[in-house]
């Protein structure tokens, strides 16, 4: 649904339902900076030459990226070709050319999978929870955040290298040894063989040297896991290749220098992705967002982005099937996946909480108004809008929110005060009828039932544009909180009434182009530690997104 028609689950607040109205700069900065809902398991990001899907349910198909396993698919791909498998929590596997691959079991607590032969390359998110283990015919590798290639020969054999981490592997026969950075193991029918290191050799220097050079090409794109200097290696590569591009120098909110670089770049014919690196003297932040759309985008990549929020009367052209967004402070990460994105008419879905009557035309580049006389049921001006059908957000691997997968126009009901209630039930539609069954580890807490005023959904003081989305399980156990800003270069705090009376358009978007986007989440997961987010809007009003 559009990011008019409900909260954002941290971004933003529903328009029109005696709650204060959020402005329109935040609704444009949530579309790639606040988590919205919907839920991912495990999803094909990459798939290059010919990748075949099997499953119990069929036989060998084409398969392309965007697509979900579910547990017993079979990835089989052919010489010269390679798929990418990204996992809820951020983790991913890259299967090589001439391998055949069976997902076995993917729950947020252990991911299960089997190489039958062929190649493999993990990086594995470090988490206490989650536990990650590769089978071939002859080994068992048990994984907790590290990186490691798998090669299976057709007779079995396989050979283990770790780049980074500590890796367990065994045998059929119960043997186990521990390899640590830079070493390796051949396991055959026979066992587990001796271990060696990377560099072939006993000396210390050739297998650090080893490692190192296995990790370095291992980091060619920014992502999870990372320290500052391989992002910032990452980012290098990256940034030859932007299609949009800034860089300065700024006071944060709370009276930091802070060095920041945003970049735009095309990583696959129908993906983008926006890179936020930030630098301080004492810390390092960084966010991303990957972007998959329905087909491949145009030569003006802001033609494509222009249309995210969907397009009144007619479907849009280009619209987004899946998309991941991580923060990262190089040791918390929050991460949140969300695939089966689809068009939906919302304003003939026969739910009338989803009706829009003022909405931005893509094709006019200006808002135009809706007449909507039946907003419960049909007859409408259309307007098309993306649902996710499956989404998850988790904080250091802990899932907050994950939505069931399967189900078709998901929209949650609104209490008084019209913020979303998540709950299972059935939801009738366009979509037709489904039961939920959602996992909603937190709520958001609104007034009058917070505590406290800084843990309380809401602009605290009702003047400067500073905004908290605070959500909490009933225990106050498990809690996350986004305390958004719109600051200036100098750190000072925008004011509500900077923005009055501005609407979309030219007016607009010059105000806003003088501003800066502020972002602190606190979790507990994250030990009292934070991730601090400052991004440039001009690069998204450049790209299209903002307009």
């Amino acid at each position: 649904m559009s990011v008019n028609a409900i909260v954002r689950t941290h971004g933003a607040v529903r328009e029109g339902c005696g709650v204060r109205a959020l402005p329109s700069f935040y609704l444009a900065l949530s579309l790639v900076l606040a988590p919205v809902l919907a839920r991912a398991a495990v999803v094909l990001t990459e798939a290059n030459g010919s990748v075949r899907v099997h499953n119990a349910k069929g036989p060998w198909n084409p398969v392309v990226q965007g697509y979900v396993l579910a547990p017993g698919d079979e990835i089989k791909t052919e010489r010269g070709s390679r798929a990418v498998l990204t996992f809820e929590d951020g983790s991913k596997v890259e299967i090589g050319s001439d391998s055949q691959f069976t997902l076995d079991e993917a729950k947020p607590e252990k991911s299960q999978m089997k190489l039958s032969f062929g190649f493999l390359k993990a990086w594995v998110v470090k988490t206490v929870k989650q536990r990650f283990t590769v089978r071939t015919p002859t080994a068992v590798c048990s994984v907790r955040g590290t990186e490691f290639g798998v090669n299976v020969g057709r007779d079995g054999t396989s050979n283990v290298e770790l780049f980074k981490g500590l890796l367990a592997v065994g045998d059929t026969k119960g043997n186990e040894v521990l390899l640590k950075d830079g070493q390796k193991v051949d396991v055959n029918q026979n066992g587990i063989g001796k271990v060696s290191t990377l560099g072939g050799g006993s000396d210390k220097g050739k297998q650090e040297a080893a490692a190192d050079k296995e990790r370095q090409a291992l980091k060619r794109e920014v992502g999870l896991d990372m320290t500052k200097e391989e992002v910032q290696a990452a980012a290098a590569l990256e940034q030859k290749n932007a299609i949009y591009k800034l860089g300065k120098a700024m006071i944060d909110v709370n009276g930091n220098r802070v060095r920041l670089e945003d970049y735009i770049i095309r990583p696959s014919a129908n993906q983008f992705k926006l890179v936020v690196l930030n630098e301080r003297v004492d810390r390092f932040d960084y966010f991303y967002y990957l972007g998959t759309f329905n087909k491949t985008l145009p030569d003006d990549i802001s033609i494509a982005l222009r249309q995210i929020q969907g397009a009144p009367f007619t479907a849009p052209e280009y619209f987004l099937t899946q998309y991941q967004t991580a923060r990262s402070n190089t040791i918390d990460n929050v991460v949140e996946t969300a695939t089966g994105g689809h068009l939906v008419d919302v304003n003939n879905n026969g739910i009338a909480a989803d009706a829009q009557t003022a909405v931005y035309n893509p094709g006019t580049n200006g808002i135009v108004t809706l007449s909507v006389p039946n907003p419960g049921g049909v007859g409408n001006d259309k307007f098309f809008t993306t649902i996710f059908d499956n989404y998850a957000l988790s904080f250091n691997g802990v899932n907050h929110i994950a939505k069931a997968t399967n189900v078709g126009a998901y929209v949650p009901t609104l209490d008084v005060n019209g913020f979303p209630v998540y709950n299972a039930g059935n939801v009738t539609g366009a979509q037709g009828s489904t039961q939920l069954t959602n996992t909603f580890t937190t709520s958001i807490v609104t007034a009058p039932n917070c505590q406290d005023v800084n843990n309380c959904t809401g602009f605290p003081d009702g003047t400067n544009l500073h905004m908290i989305v605070y959500s909490e399980n009933g225990g106050g156990t498990i809690w996350d909180k986004f305390d958004n800003y719109i600051i200036s270069d100098d750190g000072k705090l925008a004011k509500q009434s900077d923005f009055a009376g501005l609407s979309q358009g030219p007016s607009f978007l010059s105000m806003l182009s003088k501003y800066n986007y502020q972002q602190i989440i606190t979790a507990s997961e994250f030990g009292g530690r934070k991730i601090d987010l400052v991004f440039e809007p001009k690069v998204l009003i450049d790209a299209g997104l903002i307009h």
